[in-house]
């Protein structure tokens, strides 16, 4: 058997081992259930963002996403043994594009490629997202499928527009497309995300006026911003001053326009890949909630560390040696949390509670330093 043939046959075994690591028919999968309950509340005509508790009243939250995430949802209703096996899927599915899209822009061989996508599924994000029946990981593909140039021209910027429709946050990729002067992908963005809001408003009109004048407004609806899973700027503000006043939205705006101006200057220089991924960390850091599962943008992050890496001994290896651990041994579950217990740690508690959180602040410092060097040449190069 030739190489060729073994690289596809691996890659085929990935949805296998995933549904033998995650065993989606007998799985719980608390954020599946939401998305279960939303889909029935929308196929049953109900109220989407209360179905949660006719339909997964174990989970104690409920639906969060715009109604056209709840359409596209809407196979999920069929039943949750169903609905578990089918994001199971499509989430290793999703994986195999994301390393297809890596493979592509950084010119690994492609049984390289497969080798570092198994590997990914070490990484907590991935393991969370998985084991929580998220959307993370189709987004990612969407998003990395549509921004790095994989995409023929004349389509870029949809696939942005619809992962923004079901989840907003990728939102910031529109504004990065603006400040990369990437005018008709931004427009095309903007126009797919405003059809998913009126397609959302056809369907569920009551759902849609509720989300956009009472939901959104409520961050605290997809649980305690404090817990130790939120890794964002906000949820380190309230762990550490155990309150939210207005200075962390200061902080946020801060980090969030030195980050975009990063991402800009990578862009100037031909590094499309890296001003992709120093966007999304700044995405995520800003974000009022950014859950550990959220993450798996470290999986693009860690394929640039390694494409970037130093000597063996050298001093940026063992820092990227160190960011990946972070990751991979998801440092801020190592603390106690629940019950409030995330308030009055020490120093060196706070670090590994925000970790995740400095781990996108230096993929920014990382970002500025590599834009402000000559650069001999363009790793991330193209869209």
């Amino acid at each position: 058997m030739n190489r060729q043939r073994l690289v596809v046959l691996a890659a085929t075994m990935l949805p296998v081992l995933c549904l033998l690591l995650w065993h989606p028919w007998s799985a719980t999968m608390d954020d599946l259930g939401v998305y279960y309950a939303g889909a029935r509340g929308l196929v049953n005509g109900e109220d989407i963002y209360q179905a949660h508790v006719k339909y997964y009243p174990e989970m104690g939250l409920g639906f969060t996403y715009p109604p056209f995430a709840a359409m596209v949802f809407a196979p999920f209703a069929i039943g949750l043994p169903f609905a578990r096996t089918l994001i199971t899927m499509a989430s290793a599915l999703a994986l195999l594009v994301i390393g297809w899209v890596i493979t592509k822009k950084l010119r690994w061989p492609p049984a390289a490629g497969v080798l570092f996508i198994f590997a990914t599924l070490l990484i907590e994000p991935v393991q969370s997202t998985f084991r929580l029946g998220q959307i993370n990981l189709v987004l990612l593909a969407l998003l990395m499928v549509d921004l790095l140039g994989v995409l023929p021209p004349r389509y870029s910027g949809i696939l942005v527009g619809v992962a923004t429709g079901i989840k907003l946050t990728p939102g910031i990729f529109i504004v990065f497309l603006l400040i990369t002067k990437r005018y008709r992908e931004a427009l095309v963005a903007s126009v797919t995300t405003a059809l998913t809001l009126v397609i959302g408003f056809l369907v569920a009109p009551t759902a849609a006026i509720d989300f956009w004048t009472k939901y959104i407004f409520d961050p605290a609806r997809v649980g305690p911003p404090h817990y130790i899973s939120n890794q964002s700027i906000r949820g380190a503000f309230i762990r550490f001053t155990g309150g939210s006043g207005p200075l962390w939205l200061l902080m946020a705006i801060i980090v969030g326009v030195a980050g975009l101006y990063v991402a800009h200057r990578l862009h100037e220089r031909g590094l499309g890949f890296e001003a992709v991924v120093v966007t999304a960390f700044t995405g995520l850091a800003v974000s009022p909630v950014s859950w550990m599962n959220h993450w798996v943008w470290a999986i693009p992050a860690a394929a640039l560390a390694w494409q970037h890496r130093g000597r063996l001994f050298s001093l940026s290896t063992s820092l990227s040696t160190v960011w990946i651990a972070v990751f991979l041994f998801a440092l801020p579950r190592w603390l106690p949390f629940g019950g409030d217990r995330e308030f009055g740690c020490s120093a060196g508690q706070t670090i590994a509670a925000d970790s995740y959180l400095l781990c996108a602040l230096a993929v920014i410092g990382y970002g500025f330093r590599l834009a402000s060097q000559p650069v001999p040449h363009q790793v991330g190069a193209g869209r």
